[in-house]
């Protein structure tokens, strides 16, 4: 396994409804990954389906930032 070595952030999508995991280094690939969330129209399903989106979206996020970490304990 290789290290990314690339550090992310969270934030929602302009046009969509999903959050993008995003890079902060510049010169690294821009757009990571998009986790997308669907909208109902009921308010208590469309909270939920977002919270957990992003909850999914932090993990991610966090994976990339802990990428050394996670290298070193999968050797």
């Amino acid at each position: 396994m290789e290290n990314p070595n690339i550090k992310t952030k969270v934030v929602h999508s302009q046009s969509k409804s999903a959050w993008n995991i995003i890079s902060t280094d510049l010169g690294k690939k821009f757009k990571i990954a998009r986790v997308p969330y669907l909208v109902t129209g009921n308010h208590v399903i469309d909270l939920t389906e977002k919270s957990e989106a992003l909850k999914h979206a932090k993990f991610i996020c966090a994976c990339f930032n802990n990428s050394d970490v996670i290298i070193n304990y999968c050797k």
